[in-house]
């Protein structure tokens, strides 16, 4: 391992003292310290204590000494989790709630230890949210807060079509004074990822606007298990005996078992659809894995229950030795069910749940994930997570939460199987998986691939894997390597595990991180010089305080850090609108106009509801905006100058996904969320709205407004099999022109998708064969003349949207669906409207997703790359990065 010159100004003091005679760094305790945490007056971390406790009850001790002013909260507002117990440490970790209701990622852990038979408090810290003052009483009921999930949180229409949302909780989000919302239940099935959908959304109780999802299936790249050890080596299996004397793979031999709960349990799904077992626990009538003999036969490892029972054992073995009883740390069984299918196919894939792990059953290429005994730990790992700081599976907390997985799921590997360090492939996750391929190639990530934050973050928005839950975990899981690699694995496994059980919080950043595991690492008494290592390794990945403002863009800032990352901004001529909401994300959400020369951004809005979908002809702005009760959905309008009010343009009961203005004229898509169907209606001036899209067995979607002219996009389903392709209506004559779909070259029609009109042209994606890369096509803009301005093929592969200005067409474009790098997130591309080459429109590293086209070659966009974010904006293409 090569190690980077540090520069640290703390670690230089810290290693310069080591050097000086009578120096204490090394023996003498810190002083006690206090960090703040922003936006709450509690205490992110009180350290350095040696202040005595109660004798009695612990976690009345504990609520005891968080009654000092210092902690600034009310301990009737915690309620105790669980208390880890390691040698004589002792730690209470509680939840808060807000008017009893549980408030989202908040816990608060007080940390005790004996010294001299006396029992001592030595810190405490979490997230307590000071500020909350959250009215209980929801004015949106569960059912609506439902249907607004289903149809606003996921995004893909054709997966949308088999999501069904389940009972909601109220929970109080954490945002500013607190958001009430429901947790909703999202379940369905993505066919095109082959994957079955199972989220908890949280909807705005009040306003009804989606807040985020959380994504409760942890996946692991893909698994198609095919049974047999990853090594071919017979192993031991502790099983069961019935009374029939048939054996189950039953395993109660373990130090848990306590006669009635505490065993490992393997399950063969025999081929049941996935789909049975997302629901917490195991579905009635599947059974334990069964053989006549003692000895399980080709049939166990053709379904992966021999890796599966045996690697719970070794997962089970190794959190022991942390002082753990099973991934609840009660002691609790451990269930795993293998050989699941998806709709009667191989499930490429596996899963922790939050109460069990589960396997697909296997293919030509892979073993079953349970082969690879890192990828059990690693997903099994999940649990203990889930039962310790229940890190938020979402942006930092969430490649955290991966991390960590990662980490233990390699140290349970390398220490089982007695694999040092020093080997090549003793980094790599899941290496063992693949039938054929060789460990690197087959790995799904390496612990040491040298990422640092400042240098690789991937920057992505919420909408992509939940925030890089993956595409960032090795940042924070290679310091934890390095660590392990320099310090050894038993000393480091007991740092970092103490870290997640005894100082992490579900909404901890990268930061918070490096921060607890230092902490831990001083809790344990480690010397000086071992903290020094632990510092390092973090400064090596970049893990430092305000990282996230080092990274470097090409692109002018106009509003930074947008608390909204799902809803596309648009401009026109010098003016953009997007839609922000106040600093602390408490809302209410606003619609903001600015100039893209510069200037401070003002807000157009001037209501207490929720404001979204805005549109600008350069003039005026339109947006839409929801009641509380969401009985109502109003298209609003202001001037951009702000000299007149907002008036109401439209009102209905259904939800309106866009809407477009040029002028007088306007148009909107409806959708009715008990149906999902769509409609593009049209207002001109002072008149009545008409749905101009409303013939038998179709629907409009997309609208888009210029040079007199309405286009949408006509969707419809002809023998089970949907058509598309652009309408053009002249609002003057009324004529309505359906463009002939374009000529199929593949076994299914060709789909056309968001059509955009300039003065001159009508411009749109086609994927003319079905297999998902598009090109641009333009016509006249009464629709005549259609020729491909970009073909159908691989230059412009696969894209995310497109807009167009009366010189340049804009598209958005993922190179690859294979993420690894920022290369791979969506970037801009622009081609003359008249024809030319496909130009790269910005250099900016991270996800360029939502856009909007403006005069001549001007873009504004949602830019990801500095790790939040920002409303940005270019005049032209960079053309060459």
């Amino acid at each position: 391992m090569s190690w980077r010159p540090i520069t640290l100004t703390a670690v230089a003091a810290l290693a310069a003292a080591l050097a000086v005679p009578g120096t204490a760094v090394a023996d003498d305790p810190p002083p006690p310290q206090v960090e703040s945490r922003a936006g709450t007056e509690a205490p992110a971390e009180v350290s350095g204590l040696a202040e005595p406790a109660g004798a009695g009850d612990l976690v009345q001790a504990a609520k005891a000494h968080l009654e000092d002013p210092r902690y600034h909260l009310d301990p009737d507002d915690l309620v105790p989790l669980q208390t880890i117990t390691d040698g004589t440490d002792r730690t209470v970790r509680f939840a808060q709630r807000h008017r009893d209701l549980p408030v989202f990622g908040g816990q608060y852990l007080v940390h005790f230890t004996d010294r001299d038979g006396q029992r001592v408090v030595t810190g405490a810290g979490g997230r307590f949210l000071t500020e909350l003052s959250v009215d209980p009483t929801p004015t949106v009921t569960a059912e609506t807060a439902g249907k607004l999930a289903r149809n606003l949180l996921i995004k893909n229409r054709v997966a949308r079509e088999s999501v069904e949302a389940g009972a909601g909780e109220l929970v109080v989000v954490p945002r500013g004074t607190g958001v009430l919302a429901w947790r909703i239940p999202l379940k369905g099935h993505d066919r095109a990822a082959k994957r079955p959908i199972l989220r908890d959304a949280y909807v705005d109780a009040r306003s009804g606007a989606p807040l985020f999802a959380v994504d409760r299936l942890h996946f692991e790249g893909p698994v198609q298990a095919t049974g047999q050890s990853a090594h071919g080596e017979q192993r031991t299996l502790n099983a069961y005996q019935r009374a029939d004397d048939a054996y189950e793979l039953r395993d109660r031999a373990r130090p848990m078992w306590n006669g009635g709960t505490g065993e490992i349990l393997t399950y063969d799904a025999a081929g049941g659809d996935v789909f049975d077992y997302l629901e917490p626990g195991i579905p009635a009538g599947t059974e334990p894995a069964r053989s006549p003999t003692q000895a399980f036969g080709p049939a166990h490892t053709e379904s992966g229950a021999v890796d599966a029972h045996h690697g719970a054992g070794e997962v089970y073995e190794y959190y022991r030795r942390l002082g753990r009883e099973g991934l609840d740390g009660k002691g609790g069984t451990m269930h795993s069910v293998v050989n699941v299918t998806l709709s009667g196919e191989p499930f490429a894939n596996a899963f922790w749940d939050g109460t069990k792990m589960v396997y697909g059953g296997g293919g030509p290429d892979y073993h079953s994930f349970a082969a690879g005994l890192d990828v059990v730990g690693h997903e099994m790992t999940h649990g203990v997570i889930t039962n310790s700081a229940d890190l938020v599976y979402l942006g930092q907390s969430g490649a955290m939460n991966e991390g960590l997985a990662d980490y233990f799921g390699n140290a349970i590997e390398t220490d089982a199987l007695g694999i040092p360090l020093s080997d090549p492939d003793a980094s790599l996750l899941g290496q063992g998986i693949c039938r054929t391929a060789a460990p690197a190639e087959c790995a799904i990530r390496d612990l040491d691939d040298d990422r640092n934050a400042v240098e690789d973050y991937l920057g992505v928005t919420v909408s992509l894997d939940s925030g890089g839950v993956h595409l960032n975990s090795t940042i924070f899981s290679g310091a934890l390597w390095d660590i392990r690699e320099r310090l050894g694995g038993a000393k480091t496994d007991k740092i970092v595990y103490k870290a997640l059980t005894e100082y992490m919080t579900p909404l901890d950043d990268f930061v918070d991180g490096r921060r607890a595991v230092e902490s831990a690492a001083r809790a344990a008494r480690l010397p000086a010089r071992d903290r020094i290592t632990v510092a390092r390794a973090f400064e090596r990945h970049g893990i430092t305080p305000g990282w996230d403002r080092r990274i470097g863009t090409d692109s002018r800032v106009l509003v930074d850090g947008l608390t909204d990352a799902f809803v596309k901004p648009d401009v026109a001529g010098d003016r953009y609108v997007a839609v922000n909401s106040d600093a602390d994300a408490t809302g209410p959400t606003s619609v903001l106009t600015g100039r893209v020369r510069g200037g401070k951004a003002v807000k157009l809005s001037d209501n207490d509801q929720w404001n979204t979908a805005p549109a600008t002809d350069g003039r005026r702005a339109v947006w839409v905006s929801f009641d509380d009760a969401q009985t109502s959905f109003q298209i609003l309008s202001r001037p951009l100058d702000g000299r007149s009010p907002v008036t109401t343009v439209h009102e209905t009961t259904r939800l309106v996904a866009s809407v477009v203005v040029s002028g007088d004229d306007l148009a909107w898509e409806e959708v009715d969320l008990n149906t999902g169907e769509s409609q593009v209606w049209l207002k001109r001036g002072t008149g009545e709205p008409v749905n101009v899209s409303a013939e038998d067995g179709a629907q409009g979607l997309q609208p888009s407004l210029a040079g007199g002219r309405l286009a949408y996009l006509r969707w419809a389903v002809q023998d089970g099999v949907p058509h598309t392709t652009p309408v053009v209506h002249d609002l003057a004559t009324g004529t309505r022109t359906v463009l002939p779909e374009v000529p199929s070259t593949g076994d299914t029609p060709s789909a056309s998708a968001v059509p955009v009109l300039t003065s001159r042209y009508l411009v749109w994606l086609v994927d003319t064969d079905g297999d998902g890369t598009y090109g641009v096509m333009r016509a006249a803009a009464d629709g005549t003349g259609a020729t491909a301005l970009v073909p159908d093929g691989p230059e412009l592969g696969f894209p995310t949207w497109l807009d167009a200005s009366d010189s340049a067409v804009t598209v958005g474009l993922f190179t690859s669906f294979s993420v690894e790098d920022n290369a791979g997130l969506p970037k801009l591309f622009q081609v003359p409207l008249n024809g030319g080459t496909l130009q790269r429109y910005s250099c900016n590293r991270g996800d360029q997703y939502l856009f909007a086209a403006g005069d001549g070659a001007r873009a504004v966009w949602l830019d990801g790359t500095a790790a939040d974010t920002d409303l940005v904006t270019r005049p032209g293409p960079a053309r060459r990065c």
